[in-house]
């Protein structure tokens, strides 16, 4: 069942617990993510990065996760994930997407508000969300390079909620894309400020990894939207080296199915820290 993000994060937000939002990077990938959802009765929020449209392409990689979307008996969102190509992010719009996210971390300052909000507007005419990032997260991963982070300032992201009218707004909190970075630590004590002034939902990114105890934490002061692509990546990469080592398996099928599975069972296992199993 396609859905977009507000369909599934006002519950969260009101319960107090957060939704995975999983990237797809292959066929086998998207699969494993939809069948956690399924077995856990979770909301599910399918991420499609721009690294991802270029490997597979915008049409086929959306053809997946609508197919699987449709198929699902639990909410699926279909997401743009880092949205820097503004003109990708508005074809995605048209072919069906249902959520989208803008990162203007590297546009002018001055210019932010208004690119958004006109943004927003549209998207809103056509019943999709809209996620903004204005504040840059530390780390690396697929085309977002974040190694000069920025805190986010609880006085500007109240404003430029309010101004753009997005759906849902990620902090940068200290936490960083990619493998975690030495010293990693988050600021609760700024989530908490940032909770305070921001009335909409709030996303962490850069999650994969993160003391468990921490994004609990995190949780109760306000995120209801947490960014795992990292940790799935390492699960399919580790299990299918081990596979690998086996040379009597030469049919990609059985090669791919077990990291297909370890997939499955790292977004489960996110599932029910997250606290949104059974929230289908």
């Amino acid at each position: 069942m396609l859905v977009n993000l507000s369909h599934i994060l006002a519950k969260a937000d009101r319960e107090k617990y957060a939704i995975g939002g999983f990237n797809m990077t292959t066929l086998e990938s998207a699969m494993a993510i939809v069948e956690a959802g399924e077995q856990e009765k979770s909301p599910i929020i399918l991420q499609i990065s721009e690294k991802t449209i270029d490997y597979m392409g915008l049409d086929l990689a959306f053809a997946i996760a609508k197919t699987l979307a449709d198929g699902s008996e639990v909410p699926v969102c279909i997401h743009f994930d880092h949205g820097r190509n503004f003109e990708l992010v508005q074809k995605a719009t048209d072919i069906g997407f249902s959520s989208v996210m803008l990162d203007v971390s590297k546009m002018e300052k001055n210019e932010r508000i208004k690119f958004v909000k006109e943004f927003t507007t549209r998207a809103h005419h056509r019943k999709i969300t809209v996620e903004a990032e204005e504040d840059q997260i530390g780390g690396r991963e697929d085309y977002v390079d974040g190694n000069r982070g920025h805190f986010t300032d609880p006085k500007r992201a109240a404003q430029f909620v309010k101004e753009t009218d997005v759906d849902c707004f990620a902090v940068s909190i200290g936490s960083t894309h990619g493998k975690p970075l030495p010293n990693e630590e988050l600021d609760l004590d700024l989530l908490k400020e940032i909770d305070k002034v921001v009335e909409v939902p709030l996303v962490l990114h850069g999650a994969s990894s993160t003391d468990e105890k921490v994004l609990k934490e995190a949780i109760s002061l306000g995120i209801c939207k947490i960014n795992i692509d990292t940790d799935l990546r390492l699960a399919f990469t580790r299990e299918l080296r081990r596979t690998l080592k086996d040379a009597d398996i030469y049919d990609p099928r059985e090669e791919m199915r077990p990291s297909r599975d370890e997939i499955r069972d790292e977004v489960i296992k996110h599932i029910r820290l997250f606290g949104c199993d059974g929230k289908a």
